[in-house]
Order: C-alpha cells, then structure tokens, then sequence
C-alpha cells in the first residue's frame, strides 16, 4: 500500500509526477486506486491520465469531479482568499467547512472538533491551503477529468456512502456512471458520516475491504 501526502503544489500535474515517481519507484505496474474526500478529486484526475494502470477505483464520501468552467470563478476567488487573506482568516474559513462535515451528534465531546482545530491552526501552511483550492481549480480549468478520458479503461468502480454525508447527493452515482461509462457498485456505511474512517476505524477498514475484494 502507498499512501501519498498533499503536497502544496498549485497544479495537478505536480501532484500527478510525484505519485507516478513514486509508483515507478516502487516497480507497481498494476493498482488500485482509494480517494477519500478531497483525495476522490485527485484519484478520479489519477486515473483520467493513467487508465492504464488502474484497477479499480473506489471512492469514499467524494461524487463526481468533472467541474467544468462554471465552477472556476469560485476556485479562483477560494484560491486567491487563501492566498492574501491573513493566515488565521483562512484558517478559520476552512475550519467553518471541515467542522460542518461532522455527523449531527457524533461528537458530544468536542474532541474531533478540537482535533480538526489544533491541525488547521497549526499543522496546515498558508502554501497548504493555497493549494487545496488551487489544484481542485487547476482540475477544471483544464477539465482533467471528462467522459472520453475514461473510453480505455477497463477497471470498475466502487463508492462507500453514508447517509447522513453532506458531500453526497442522490444524484452523485448517477452522475458518475455517465462520467465512467460503466456501472458503479456502492457500498452502505449507514450513518457513519463523512468522516467515518476517523471516528469508526475499524469498521471503515472492513468497508473498505468489501471495496478491494
């Protein structure tokens, strides 16, 4: 297994040579690939520039990443926000986001929250988030990620879902068996929540072995 980090690069293609060296590096010729969250962006771009590769994609609490050009002017203002806006601004604005991502109820305590607020505050660099907008932009600006990229692939895709997951929608499966041309298995997770491999370890681990198997 090769777990990469997000490096603050500012385009897709940086983050793409990293993981291709890596993978090169490692002698894999075949795999499969696991994109969580903001990571479904990146493996869903992966695999549009590396059909070859892939396996088997599976997607976790992430939808379809085609954003076309309407989705630019945002990206851009989020980028540029991150960018000039004094560090702890920034900071706070994604805090607001990542901490709405929270199940209702599932953390009485706080402890997640106070997690999610130490590693915003001070693990994250302004170069950090800078990129989290700018590569998602770089996605659509140069639409990566489009039907015809996927006509050569002959892998399948998988997608855990949770009900209560404020990221996904009805339409999400739909809409990404029209992007990969092909069916999509899904996989219940109830209402474990958008960060259900944080607060249910051990079940995700299960889920996301049903995904691989």
């Amino acid at each position: 297994m090769v777990a990469p980090d997000y490096p603050p690069v500012k385009r897709f293609t940086d983050f793409d040579d990293g993981v291709t060296a890596i993978l090169r590096a490692e002698g894999i010729v075949r795999c499969d690939v696991v994109g969580q969250s903001y990571g479904g962006l990146l493996a869903q771009a992966f695999l549009a520039a590396h059909p070859g590769w892939i396996n088997r994609l599976v997607l976790s609490s992430s939808g379809p990443a085609d954003y076309g050009r309407p989705w630019l002017p945002a990206l851009s203002v989020a980028t540029l926000a991150a960018r000039v806006l004094p560090k702890r601004w920034s900071a706070s604005l994604l805090l607001a986001g990542l901490t709405g991502l929270l199940p209702a109820g599932a953390d009485p305590d706080g402890n997640w929250a106070a997690v999610l607020r130490h590693t915003v505050r001070h693990d994250l660099t302004r170069a950090d988030m800078v990129s989290h907008f700018a590569v998602a932009a770089d996605v659509a600006r140069k639409q990566l990620v489009r039907p015809e990229r996927f006509h050569q692939w002959q892998g399948d895709a998988v997608v855990l879902r949770a009900e209560n997951d404020r990221t996904q929608d009805a339409r999400d499966i739909p809409s990404l068996q029209r992007l990969l041309g092909r069916p999509v298995r899904t996989i219940s997770m109830g209402r474990a929540g958008h960060t259900a491999a944080l607060q249910e370890p051990e079940r995700y681990v299960q889920w996301l072995g049903k995904a691989l198997g």
